[in-house]
């Protein structure tokens, strides 16, 4: 599914550092196929924090649930607290 995003901004070349810095910490995180409850808060700190504008802020989202909650939903990925949904 397609969303169109008429309005959204080109993301900074700051805000895609801290998008690639996301992927990077998710990658870790899943790499031993088990989200323990210390990465889910090192990934919920990573999208919350700084207080990231709408455009970023959808971004992370959607880097999350293609690389994590797309996998818990299938099976292939487990986590300690399925706080990630």
């Amino acid at each position: 599914m397609k969303v169109d995003r008429p309005n959204a901004k080109e993301l900074t070349p700051e805000e895609a550092q801290e998008l690639e810095r996301l992927k990077q910490i998710l990658e870790t995180a899943i790499a031993d196929g088990v989200i323990s409850a210390a990465e889910r808060e090192q990934i919920r700190e990573a999208i919350l924090g700084n207080s990231p504008g709408p455009d970023l802020l959808y971004e992370k989202l959607l880097l999350l649930r293609r690389l994590v909650t797309e996998k818990i939903n299938e099976g292939v990925l487990a986590s300690e607290s399925l706080g990630l949904e």
